[in-house]
């Protein structure tokens, strides 16, 4: 008999092998059960079953996706999907007993037209589907209901998210800080949801139907709250999850504004790092807010942006109006993307009043082609270095120099979260391919560089623990293998006798054969290989046009030792004459751009020593060694820093720079690179479909510790990343036939 937790109320089921269908020893319902192929499949149905039932649908989503990944025909875990999807608890009636389903996240679109209850269907047995059926059924009347309700409600103007108690049941911050925000709004003529008064008059009903009409209705949430697992509660991020999917669907017509005090904002939930934070114990916070909801309700005429400054100059009516008017044509050719005409505008408005700081504004905008003020937060890179930045900070007053500043801290933190959750997927993967003390070392490594995100500490808790085991293990074999050699050395002692009566006849033999194979291995080969390499390449390589692609060398690629190396696809870069230019199609393997994390350049870096080493022999045997050209590889500056780039090297085997990448490849999609499986097997991190990789540049990155690379959108980052990180590598190189 196999044991498995009820789904509803966590009791225990106890069923035969391969049953699809049991009942529940402790609420007695009859359910659905997953096909348990083994024990940590049994404990990731657990994990997700109990967030489930403790209604963290996000995370028991998570896992059930996982197990998907795995098994794309397992009927339950298409189920539970629903189950999240729809927010189902299964609660006691107390008037039958049974557990019945409750929804707590409803939906306009039906449970039958619902993608994963179809895939439930297909994939599950005769006995699976009636119980599906049965429970579709009910959970469809469910959300009709709702629906019925929650359409008699009038229309919300903005929803207030917050956590109204602590653990112990006490009130919290968060909830008077909700309730003091609820009444300057209800004062404004706004209409509210707040759960605390909202759902006062709902008492004994389902809150879901009211909640699920506010947060469709409702044009602006604001989450507030005080702690970091305010914002994570359960019931809390149930809110502003759904909302932040409806403000994905609304094109522009919804908002979500996270405020908090007393915290660090880079303990806001990762959702929120593309969106602008508000700091609630900064003077003049609620007023603030409450301005900028009127502006994305409608509910008053907002000052455009551009008259921020202007209007308070002291200035003559005449001067003062032209600025104004001026302001306002820049402003509108930033909206329409005409950037020098916006450029332009600003630059007259300067020759006015040199010291406007929102001509500034323009024109750092116009600068990084950013078409509203709000969207600044959204620029890939910081900005803080831009001349028109650093004025409009100081001469644009105080409010806009906080603007600003609090835009740049969106970017770092953005930028930062990026970074780490690289390194964290990355070494998730070195540690679910791990077989070796080394690979759980290197995961070990990339956890503790970002260690206290997420779960890292568990993680590098359970990577010891392995490299324990195999350190036992390696100390019995070590063991076994001296007694193992003991007895060869006794063995070898009784031949070493005969072995010198052998010597002496044979001595000179084997000399003669040792130069013999000297002159072979030295001259006869290399110039055999030299002649086969170039017969065999010259056509195809001569032949090729830039943008081609041609085969040269060997290097492992599909993971399979035992089929011997792969031919290796280069795309032609450039030609002159006899010599081409090229790169490896794909990432060839995956490798850190310095073995320690130092700062580094590409002439004094542990990936040029490989590149030139390991790489070189194990692709290319003699012959075409030859071929490839010695070459001048000069020391690029990054175009956006002013860090380092080292000296210029002589190198047969290279990567590109960041010129070159933007010099040779015409967009970013051309730019985008897949990993060999090999490459994959050694950590090469990809996008979520699995087959994008990033891959390394030479160039230095914004500190001499961080190089540059191409990400798996095909876009060059200028910023780098850590050189000890692992990124792909793609080879570049000059053949010539010419000799």
């Amino acid at each position: 008999m196999s044991i498995f937790k009820c789904k509803m109320c966590g009791g225990t089921i106890e069923f035969e092998q391969g049953a699809t269908v049991g009942v529940c020893d402790s609420c007695g319902t009859k359910q659905t059960l997953p096909r348990l192929d083994d024990d940590r499949k049994t404990n990731l149905y657990d994990r997700a079953n109990h967030f489930r039932r403790n209604n963290d649908f996000d995370k028991a989503a998570g896992i059930y996706e996982s197990i998907l990944n795995e098994d794309t025909t397992d009927a339950e875990a298409y189920w539970s999907l629903v189950l999240c999807q729809y927010g189902i608890e299964y609660v006691e009636d107390p008037a039958t007993h049974k557990r019945v389903p409750t929804v707590n996240r409803a939906q306009f679109t039906s449970i039958f037209d619902d993608d994963n209850y179809k895939s439930a269907l297909k994939y599950a047995d005769s006995f699976q589907r009636s119980i599906y059926e049965s429970e579709a059924n009910a959970i469809n009347e469910i959300q009709k209901g709702i629906l019925a309700i929650s359409q008699k409600e009038e229309p919300f103007d903005v929803f207030i998210c917050y956590k109204e108690t602590d653990n112990n049941g006490r009130r919290t911050p968060d909830s008077v800080l909700a309730n003091d925000l609820y009444h300057l709004l209800i004062q404004e003529g706004f209409k509210v949801f707040f759960s605390r008064i909202t759902l006062e008059d709902k008492l004994g009903t389902a809150y879901e139907p009211y909640i699920f009409a506010a947060l469709n209705s409702a044009k602006v949430m604001v989450v507030l709250g005080t702690k970091p697992e305010y914002f994570n509660a359960v019931w809390v991020k149930n809110e502003w999850s759904r909302y932040l999917s409806l403000v994905k669907q609304s094109g522009g017509k919804k908002m979500l504004i996270p405020a908090y005090k007393d915290m660090d904002p880079y303990d806001l939930p990762e959702e929120f790092s593309h969106l602008q934070a508000q700091d609630m114990s900064k003077l003049g916070f609620m007023q603030d807010l409450i301005r900028g909801i009127k502006k994305l309700t409608a509910k008053d005429t907002p000052t455009p942006t551009v008259v921020k400054e202007t209007i308070v100059r002291e200035q003559s009516s005449s001067g003062g109006a032209n600025v104004s008017a001026l302001l306002k044509r820049a402003f509108m050719f930033l909206e329409d993307g005409e950037w020098a005409s916006a450029d332009e505008y600003a630059e007259k408005v300067l020759d006015i009043d040199p010291e406007n700081g929102e001509a500034y504004l323009a024109k750092l905008m116009s600068e990084l082609h950013v078409k509203k003020q709000d969207d600044l937060p959204n620029c890939e890179r910081p900005f803080d270095n831009s001349n028109n930045y650093q004025k409009a900070v100081r001469f644009g007053g105080e409010s806009l120099a906080n603007e600003l500043k609090e835009y740049l801290n969106i970017i770092f933190k953005r930028i930062e979260i990026n970074r780490k959750e690289q390194i964290y997927l990355s070494a998730k993967l070195t540690m679910k391919d791990a077989l070796t003390i080394k690979s759980f070392k290197v995961a070990i490594e990339k956890f503790e560089s970002i260690k206290g995100y997420k779960d890292t500490n568990e993680k590098i808790t359970i990577c010891k623990g392995k490299i324990k085991e195999l350190e036992e293990k390696e100390e019995a074999d070590r063991l076994e293998r001296e007694r193992q050699a003991e007895q060869k050395r006794i063995a070898a002692e009784k031949a070493a006798k005969k072995r010198k009566k052998i010597i002496a006849i044979t001595t000179p033999i084997i000399v003669a054969c040792i130069a013999f194979v000297i002159v072979l291995t030295t001259v006869i080969i290399p110039n055999q290989q030299y002649k086969e390499a170039l017969g065999k390449y010259s056509d195809s390589i001569k032949a090729a046009s830039v943008g081609d692609t041609i085969k040269f060398g060997y290097y492992e690629q599909d993971n399979n030792t035992s089929n011997g190396k792969e031919a290796i696809e280069w795309i032609v870069l450039a030609k002159d004459d006899d010599k081409a230019l090229v790169i490896s199609k794909y990432a060839l393997d995956c490798q850190r751009y310095n073995s320690a994390y130092t700062s580094v350049t590409w002439e004094t870096c542990s990936l040029r020593k490989w590149m030139n080493g390991t790489f070189l022999n194990a692709a290319f045997d003699s012959g075409e060694q030859r071929l490839i050209q010695k070459s001048t590889v000069t020391a690029d500056k990054n175009p956006s820093y002013s860090t380092s780039p080292g000296n210029n090297t002589t190198d047969k085997v290279f990567l590109l720079s960041i010129t070159e990448a933007n010099k040779y490849f015409s967009s970013d999609s051309a730019r985008q690179c897949s990993p060999t499986a090999y490459a994959k097997a050694q950590s090469a991190y990809t996008n979520t479909s699995d087959v994008i990789c990033c891959w390394w540049l030479r160039t230095p990155g914004y500190l001499s510790c961080f190089a540059s690379y191409v990400d798996y959108n095909g876009i060059v980052s200028y910023d780098g990343s850590t050189v000890n990180y692992y990124n792909g590598v793609r080879p570049a190189m000059w053949i010539d036939l010419s000799k």
